[in-house]
């Protein structure tokens, strides 16, 4: 068996209605059975006091003796008298038992060991023999105690293949959650861990389930073609559990159906204060719809805007037009408006993240240009460059703060600590408060710094930090956010060496698609570039977006970024890095996205290069 590693936050265990039910034992078998027939059904729960049973196994002796000091040593663990059950377990040891009490005292003394911090002596240690005849309350919690340490050890294949056994001693009614744990187990796993796997005949079981679990990690199948794969292979095995028992996300892929864009509606502000980021939106995805050759030329788009209706007067007209998905709306108030007032259920993919986001709501999606998410993924880089000492420094205000919480969040669950947040002022505060953390502050021992300034910032802070550095050792790495991104590629020399991310139409454009872009909408700002491919990405997302909930793993390469959906239906968004050059901004190779990232959204409608409030 590979020697799998397997990190994961959290494990979710199947547990059994008793404490006993997660029990192990550590050490060796007693020597001999006692041929005595037990009076005392000492599978049961114990439902007496511990001194009760000490009480009877004082007037009695032999097997029932035994019976009872194993009944007060159940009651212990219990009544969490964990020393006096370790205790009684040691004098036990020492007697003659049968099959039927050596499994219970194995279990009993396995509980006292896991309580003790040790799971893997008690997985060692646990040892019912074949030719043992117990009951089934034994046995189904002897394979589930060694399904929950295998997972706690973080070994989920061995923990899946111990509730593969588990699955012959369970009530119907307890059959779905072990098996739903089985496909939790192996989700976790790439599809050559999986493909190493040595799998006897007696596996059959769990073999189909690492069929299953490897077809869902096919990225390179479309969705609509990996849809059909598990159904065929669901065909084809008609007797596995997995056909009674379907894992949910296996159950969106055959639900799934291809989404029809032939009514369509885009909700954005195209008057008022926000009327220029929403007209740059709806140019993007005018611009996709357009350049999408598959489309079909009868499709109907709707264009509204919320500055100049209100949502129930748009929500009357959309339903009056049948219209079957909406695109926006793209300010976070007018969000949570249109939630409450969408009684038919029209499926929508905001623009922007609501504070609060509604389980209950599973026709919604979200999709924000989100300086969170791009804080986040600035800590992953840093992290996997093999810093150790990040200092943020941010604006102080509370877009600032923000972003280091972002950042200083992610890098504790990297690294165990929270990062270093420096903030700064205006410019006659920036020299004081520079010199004050970088010189003999905590800040002097970074290697790395993660900035979220303007260009103008960026330029005035890089000096004062440099200068108050000790002159000794490495000088740290600076990173900059897309905040720091000029409009213009005529970078100063002071840039040079910054690692900055961005967009990937920005860190790395398309000559033929700028051109055609700057004939379009001339002068146009990195802000506006922005939100332009925001528009095109939420067309694109809006087509895909059945594929995407139903197959987390499933990402589009669009001009915002890659592009994954989580299991909140929030669209996360794998950014590009750049260094500042000579000629500009040079590409640099991206760090993976991870698969669990779930982001805290802006308050505002965030830019990324600016901190444009849209409450």
């Amino acid at each position: 068996m590979p020697n799998f590693t397997h990190k994961r936050k959290s494990v979710s265990r199947l547990m059994a209605p008793v404490a006993l039910a997660v029990a192990l034992a550590g050490c060796s078998t007693p020597n001999l059975y006692n041929n005595q027939v037990p009076l005392t059904d000492i599978t049961a729960v114990a439902a007496q006091s511990s001194a009760a049973y000490l009480s009877k196994a004082n007037t009695s002796d032999g097997a029932e003796r035994t019976n009872w000091e194993i009944m007060a040593v159940k009651a212990m663990i219990l009544e969490n008298k964990w020393q006096q059950a370790d205790q009684w377990i040691a004098k036990l040891s020492q007697q003659s038992m049968s099959p039927t009490q050596i499994a219970e005292w194995q279990l009993a003394r396995a509980m006292v060991r896991e309580h003790q911090g040790q799971p893997q002596a008690a997985l060692n240690s646990l040892n019912f023999q074949p030719s043992w005849s117990l009951t089934k309350s034994q046995y189904q919690r002897y394979y589930m105690l060694r399904a929950n340490l295998l997972e706690q050890l973080n070994h989920q294949f061995q923990a899946a293949r111990e509730r593969t056994k588990l699955d012959f001693y369970l009530d119907h009614s307890q059959k779905a959650a072990n098996w739903q744990q089985v496909w939790h187990d192996l989700s976790g796993y790439t599809n050559a861990q999986l493909g190493s796997v040595k799998l006897t005949d007696n596996d059959s079981v769990l073999k189909g389930w690492v069929e299953l679990a490897m077809l869902k990690n096919s990225a390179t199948l479309p969705p609509m073609q990996l849809k059909q794969a598990i159904e065929q292979w669901l065909y084809r095995h008609p007797s596995h559990p997995a056909n009674q028992y379907l894992p949910a996300d296996l159950k969106a892929l055959i639900e799934m159906k291809a989404v029809k864009l032939d009514n369509i509606a885009l909700l954005l502000p195209l008057s008022g204060r926000f009327a220029a980021q929403g007209k740059a939106v709806r140019d993007g995805f005018i611009n996709a719809m357009m350049d999408d050759k598959s489309r079909d030329t009868n499709n109907e788009l709707n264009i509204y805007d919320t500055e100049a209706q209100s949502i129930p007067t748009i929500m009357a007209q959309l339903q009056q037009n049948g219209t079957q998905f909406v695109v926006g709306p793209l300010r976070k108030n007018v969000i949570t408006a249109f939630q409450q007032d969408n009684t038919s259920h029209i499926n929508m993919l905001a623009l922007n993240m609501p504070p609060q986001i509604s389980n209950n709501k599973p026709n919604a999606c979200y999709f924000a240009l989100s300086p969170e998410q791009e804080a986040q993924q600035a800590a992953e880089r840093i992290y996997a460059q093999g810093h150790r000492n990040p200092t943020v420094l941010v604006p102080s205000n509370s877009y600032g703060q923000r972003v280091a919480q972002a950042f200083s969040q992610q890098w504790a669950q990297l690294d165990g600590q929270p990062a270093l947040t420096v903030s700064f002022g205006n410019q006659a505060q920036i020299p004081q408060q520079i010199r004050s953390a970088f010189g003999r502050g905590a800040g002097s021992h970074a290697d790395a710094i993660y900035m979220v300034a303007s260009r103008n910032e960026l330029m005035m802070l890089k000096p004062f930090i440099e200068a108050a550095m000790p002159p000794t050792g490495d000088p740290a790495q600076i990173y900059a956010s897309s905040r720091s991104n000029p409009d213009s590629h005529n970078t100063n020399r002071e840039l040079r060496g910054i690692e900055i991310s961005d967009i990937p139409l920005l860190i790395n454009p398309h000559s033929a698609y700028m051109e055609r872009f700057n004939q379009l909408w001339p002068n146009q700002g990195n802000t506006s570039i922005r939100l332009h491919a925001f528009g095109m990405d939420a067309y694109a997302i809006a087509k895909q977006l059945p594929e995407m909930r139903a197959n987390h793993h499933h990402s589009i390469q669009g001009e915002t970024g890659q592009l994954a959906v989580n299991n909140q239906c929030v669209v996360q968004r794998q950014i590009d890095w750049g260094k500042f050059s000579s000629e500009g901004i040079t590409p640099l190779s991206t760090t993976q996205m991870p698969a669990t990232t779930i982001s805290d959204m802006p308050d505002s409608i965030d830019l990324i290069s600016g901190d444009t409030s849209a409450q």
